[in-house]
Order: C-alpha cells, then sequence, then structure tokens
C-alpha cells in the first residue's frame, strides 16, 4: 500500500498500490478498472472527485480514470503528493519544488522559496485546510497558504514536533493529520499532538496516511495499517476499564506491582514482578480501593482493598522480627523464585514463620510511607472492626519497633537498614545526611500521626512531641522540598504530607505544614501531576489546578504498556523543562519517576493502572472532581 484516500462516496476508502488503485466497497477490496499503476498519492477537488499521482503523470476519475498530464523527470522530479483545484488545476509536491499545472498550453510552473513564503524546496505533501487555505509539508516544517502570495510558516516554534513531513490528511471536522519518517502528528484546535512508537503505530515510518469522516486517521505504515481516533469516555467510564485490566492479571498473593511481558505488547502470560517496592505500590492501591469503596460502596471494592492489605499485612509478618515488614515476599514454587536475580540477592532470607516462603530485606522508608498510607486510608474509609484489629496490631509493631530502635529499621542481622532511619542523630546531627532532614522529619511525624490515631498509645504522643519541641521536626519540614531532591523523593513527600495534614487539628501545627506543602507543589506545580494536585486540594481547601489535573486523567492512553518512547530529536521541547511532554507522548511511569524523560520504555512490561485509579479515586472521594 504507497496511497489512502477517504472517504468517497460509494466507498469507504481509495488505496493506491503497484498494480493500480483499489476501492473498499462493501467491506471487499476491488480494484478499479483504468487506474494508473505505482499510486504514490490519492486527493480529491472540492467537489470529491479522486485525483492519483503516479509516476507517468496526474489523474483524474470522474466517470472514468483519465491522465491529465504527464510528469517530467528533468523538470519535475521524485513526486510526492498532489492538490487538485478543479478539474484542470492541481499542485504537485516534488522533491525538487512545489509545482502548480499553469499556462493555457499546461506547464509545470515551480513555486520558489522566499523569506515568507515557502520554506524549503523540498516539498513533500500537500492539502486543503478549507476552501481557501492549503498545507504544504516540507523537510523543514509546514507552510500554510491561500495561494502564490499568502503564506505563513508552522515550525518548532509554534509546536510542530516533527519538521520533516511526508504526508498531510485533513479531515471534515478540522482535524489535520501528518505523516513522517517518526511517526503522526495530529493538530486540531491549535494543540499538536505527537503519535509514535508501538503505542500508536506498528511502524514509525508512515507510507500512507487519509483521514475519515469522524476527525480519526488511517495510517500506513511498513510494518501494517492502524486507525488512530479519540473515543468519548466519562472518567467513571475510563476508571472502570482500567480497573478491569488490573484485575484480569495475575496479582501475585494481592500484591499489585508491574508486569512483566513475556513478548513485546503481550500482557497474555505475563508475570508480575518482585519488586524492591512490593509494599508501597500495593498500599498505593489499596488506597485506591479504600477512595473508591468510600465514595461507591461496591462490596468489590472493599473486597479488593482487603485482599490486598492481607498481602500488606503478610510482609511484616513472615519476616518473623515484630514490626520489620519486608520490601517483597515470594513462594520457593513461583516461576520468580527461580530468577537469577532473586537467587544471587543477598537480601532473601528463608521465613521462620511459614516454611516455602523468602522474603526480601533491607527495606526503606519508601515501603514504610505505603505502608502508613495504606493502614490510615483503608482503616478510616473501608475497614470493618475485625480488619481494623489486625491493620491496629501491624502498625503498632511496626512503630514500636521504629520507636524502640531509636528511629531506624533494624534487620535480620541486627544492622539498620541503609534508608530506614528518622532519627535526629542523622537527620539534624549528621551534615551527610542533610539532604533527607526535611523529608525524613516529615515522615516520622506523619508515621507517628498515623499510629496515634489508629493504635492510641501515650508513647506516640510523647515521641510526637518531643520531636517537635526538642529536634524541631516541624519546621524541619518547611524546606522538605530542595532544588536537589531527587524524583522518586517527592512522592514519598506527598504521600506523607497526606495523613499527616489529615489528621493534624492543631491550627499552628497545621499552618506549618500546610506551609511545607505549598512550597513543594509550588515546586512540582508544572508537573500537572493529578497525584500532586489532589492532595494538595484535599490537605489545604486551597485551589489545586483541578482542570490540570482532569486533563491529565484524561490524557492517559488505556494501554498501560510501558512502549519504548522517544522524544529527544522533537522540533519543538522546551529546554528550560518547563513543562513534561503530553501523556500521550510519554511512557506510562509510577509518581516516583520524573515527568521530564523524553525517551524511554521498553516494550516489555506494563505499568499497575494505580496510577491513574489512586489520584481519580482520592480527587472524587474528597469532592474536587465528579
Amino acid at each position: 500500500m504507497s496511497a489512502l484516500y477517504a472517504p468517497l462516496a460509494g466507498a469507504t476508502a481509495l488505496a493506491g498500490a503497484t498494480n493500480g488503485v483499489w476501492a473498499l466497497i462493501s467491506g471487499q477490496w476491488q480494484r478499479e478498472e483504468g487506474g494508473p499503476a505505482g499510486v504514490m498519492a490519492l486527493a480529491s477537488e472540492p467537489n470529491g472527485i479522486p485525483w492519483a499521482l503516479a509516476p507517468d503523470g496526474v489523474w483524474r476519475r470522474d466517470t472514468s480514470w483519465q491522465r491529465v498530464h504527464t510528469i517530467e523527470d528533468d523538470v519535475l522530479a521524485h513526486p510526492y503528493g498532489l492538490l487538485p483545484q478543479g478539474s484542470n488545476e492541481v499542485l504537485v509536491a516534488a522533491e525538487t519544488g512545489l509545482f502548480a499545472l499553469a499556462g493555457k498550453r499546461r506547464y509545470w510552473l515551480k513555486l520558489e522559496v522566499r523569506p515568507g513564503g515557502l520554506l524549503s524546496s523540498r516539498a513533500r505533501a500537500v492539502a486543503w485546510l478549507d476552501a481557501d487555505h492549503f498545507l504544504v509539508a516540507t523537510d523543514k516544517g509546514l507552510n500554510l497558504s491561500n495561494g502564490t502570495r499568502g503564506w505563513a510558516p508552522l515550525t518548532g516554534a509554534e509546536g510542530l514536533p516533527i519538521l520533516d513531513l511526508t504526508h498531510i490528511a485533513a479531515a471534515a471536522d478540522g482535524t489535520v493529520w501528518f505523516g513522517s519518517e517518526e511517526g503522526v502528528i495530529r493538530w486540531k484546535s491549535g494543540r499538536w499532538t505527537y503519535l509514535a512508537g508501538k503505542r500508536w503505530l506498528p511502524d514509525d515510518r508512515v507510507t500512507a496516511l487519509a483521514p475519515a469522516l469522524d476527525g480519526s486517521a488511517w495510517a500506513g505504515t511498513a510494518k501494517g495499517l492502524a486507525h488512530l481516533y479519540y473515543r468519548k469516555l466519562t472518567l467513571a467510564d475510563k476508571a472502570a476499564l482500567l480497573q478491569v485490566d488490573l484485575e484480569s492479571r495475575d496479582r501475585r498473593h494481592g500484591y499489585v506491582t508491574q508486569m512483566h511481558l513475556r513478548a513485546p505488547g503481550v500482557v497474555e502470560g505475563a508475570l508480575q514482578e518482585v519488586s524492591d517496592n512490593d509494599g508501597l505500590w500495593t498500599g498505593l492501591y489499596i488506597a485506591s480501593q479504600s477512595y473508591r469503596y468510600a465514595v461507591t460502596k461496591a462490596p468489590e471494592a472493599k473486597a479488593q482493598a482487603w485482599r490486598s492489605m492481607q498481602a500488606l499485612l503478610r510482609l511484616e509478618s513472615l519476616t518473623g522480627i515484630p514490626g520489620f515488614p519486608a520490601r517483597a515476599v515470594c513462594r520457593t514454587n513461583e516461576p520468580q523464585f527461580g530468577s537469577r536475580s532473586l537467587r544471587s540477592d543477598p537480601e532473601w532470607h528463608p521465613s521462620p514463620i511459614e516454611p516455602g516462603w523468602y522474603w526480601k530485606g533491607e527495606t526503606s522508608s519508601d515501603e514504610i510511607d505505603g505502608h502508613y498510607l495504606a493502614w490510615q486510608v483503608f482503616y478510616d474509609l473501608a475497614a470493618d472492626e475485625e480488619q481494623k484489629r489486625q491493620v491496629r496490631a501491624t502498625c503498632k509493631r511496626v512503630t514500636d519497633h521504629i520507636l524502640d530502635h531509636h528511629y531506624y529499621l533494624v534487620d535480620v542481622d541486627g544492622q539498620p537498614t541503609t534508608w530506614g532511619f528518622w532519627g535526629p542523630d542523622r537527620l539534624n546531627d549528621d551534615p551527610k545526611y542533610w539532604e533527607e532532614r526535611g523529608l525524613g522529619s516529615l515522615e516520622m511525624l506523619s508515621h507517628l500521626k498515623v499510629a496515634i490515631h489508629v493504635v492510641g498509645e501515650p508513647r506516640y504522643e510523647r515521641a510526637y512531641q518531643e520531636l517537635i519541641r526538642e529536634h524541631h521536626y516541624a519546621l524541619n519540614t518547611i524546606p522538605a522540598k530542595h532544588p536537589g531532591g531527587v524524583s522518586h523523593d517527592n512522592q514519598l513527600l506527598f504521600l506523607a504530607y497526606y495523613p499527616l495534614l489529615q489528621l493534624e487539628k492543631g491550627p499552628g501545627l497545621r499552618a506549618i505544614y500546610t506551609e511545607s506543602l505549598k512550597r513543594s507543589w509550588d515546586a512540582l506545580r508544572a508537573d500537572a501531576s493529578p497525584l500532586w494536585n489532589f492532595i494538595y486540594g484535599a490537605c489545604t481547601g486551597q485551589p489545586c489546578d483541578v482542570e490540570a489535573a482532569v486533563e491529565a486523567l484524561r490524557e492517559m492512553p488505556l494501554d498501560f504498556i510501558q512502549w519504548r518512547m522517544r522524544n529527544s530529536h522533537r522540533a519543538d521541547l522546551d529546554p528550560s523543562h518547563r513543562r513534561p511532554l503530553p501523556w500521550a507522548e510519554r511512557v506510562i511511569h509510577n509518581w516516583d519517576a520524573s515527568p521530564y524523560h523524553h525517551d524511554s520504555g521498553s516494550d516489555r512490561s506494563e505499568a499497575d493502572q494505580t496510577v491513574w485509579l489512586l489520584p481519580y479515586w482520592m480527587g472524587r472521594f474528597h469532592g474536587l472532581i465528579e
């Protein structure tokens, strides 16, 4: 297939091929009699009569295919596209320029490149925008024109992602699609969207492009055909679809983490990873389902939250160390247990509690953030009395472990873990850890506040007040977000802010914590993260860029496969990184990843849908969205 054209009266599409022109009629491709061979492009007059560009000339089909004019290689070499302007008038885009069929005796007139005019003599495609304006695709960007006098450029400065364009397809609803060697571009209502990689196309090299009546597009590539369209869904509809996708995967023992695919893009038979952060990711899923239950009272939401909460509690019980949760657990009969990385990792230990289980140590503060958040949200929104009792018991053991060991997590070897520390001896007194001071102080105050709420031990309140009054932990939180912080710390900050500000009622402390949150949110506001925005709104009652959050929820694709995405070559990139690329154009990552990575992805993993479900249901619960 070398060219596509749609729609056409009596047929849904025309296709050009080496052996002629083919029409799609009643679902069947039929070859058109007398059509040209080797068709390179198809287009139509404003009245719908189709034209074809072939090596031997330009052709028109009224009642039958007729050649209108020949093409001479020494004048018009390597033609790519055509724009019929009437029964005997046409523009042709070619490697050697943009040509118009002109004069009484009909000859090819070359339109010259000039400042304020045609961008390049290498014209690749030409198409109508409306009855008065047409578009010219070149190797240096786009031109808009109403003829030989009026010209306007569209390049990276105007938002065009790829300059070297090869195809144009303008739909009746005003959507314009562009093809290139590096993917498809959509231009609609002043907004550019770049669609490349296997999330959208079988291959990035576009060989044919055609619009449909509904504003969608068909893109032919060297490896197959893609239909690109926008589906109208409410956010509630999208939540239901993503929930089904998440639960349809094999969620081992109730944990929810990313999936490893056996082949690129194939979710069937995928294995869920045994990660370094099973507790964190599963904790976020528990929170999402607790909010969902609070909003909908759906029994399955509560059941899914409790299933995963039992998995979360198991991380602590299987270690045999009271109050020390594992990073992850795995049964010896699971295929993941046979992996070389797991078997060779010295942090994996057999469970002394249940034979056949292994657990991973070196637990970090990341994990603990996920546990305390999940305990607080599930306890308050979804748990019955027996479930509360079990959560309370585990929360007590973990909090006691931390306090008994002077604000350290102490592993099976009797040594503190690398990142399991929250005490003033490190955060305040050791200059090596000054960067951790704000985050660590915030985390410990948040965890103690959850323990006070869930367990109610007086020692937790005493510890909370001691850290604030004697070790200035509340003041430490104000500059918690500092310029040198890494991306995953942003997630830890916001996961700690939420329980702390939901539970702290003292106006003075709330003023301090809110100032800290405001500074962090301002620093990350350009990320347009729905999770950061909704946490800020839920904790402060202040405007929180709801519109940007909703736009992110709308933009995130339904496909959560972490397809390889490449953007570093784009002409429209903001070198200052003041704003991330749209979600449709970058890899779906968890909230610990930077949204400013231009090139990433592997085609062989799937993010878990909690990335979307948590901010959505949190926003619903707090009345920020409907």
